[in-house]
């Protein structure tokens, strides 16, 4: 049996991509878990992607890309950010499932 600390992580992750539906410790169920284990470790998956994305500018040179791979580089061995676009990209890609694990069908 999971502990009420669990549960709290585990509705913190799905308040997290799902902010108007929130989510009660009381309405947590296996499903549930087992979905936001995914969902996060998605986003993490994702978000670590993105600190790889070189970001524009108005004049592209030599000097810039140079510049944008130091960048990539350092935002990379940062923490565990997730960018809001990946967030609402994992919400979307999770919706159905995350509808009917929370009927518990």
């Amino acid at each position: 049996m999971s502990s009420l600390q669990d549960d709290q992580m585990v509705v913190e992750i799905l308040n997290f991509f799902y902010p108007k539906n929130t989510i009660t410790v009381h309405t947590i169920n296996d499903e549930l878990k087992d979905l936001a284990a995914k969902m996060y470790a998605e986003a993490l998956e994702s978000s670590q992607v993105m600190h790889l994305v070189p970001r524009p500018s108005y004049t592209p040179s030599f000097n810039w890309l140079f510049k944008e791979g130091v960048k990539a580089v350092w935002r990379s061995r940062g923490g565990n950010d997730i960018y809001d676009s990946v967030r609402v990209t994992v919400a979307r890609n999770f919706k159905t499932e995350y509808a009917m694990d929370k009927m518990g069908i």
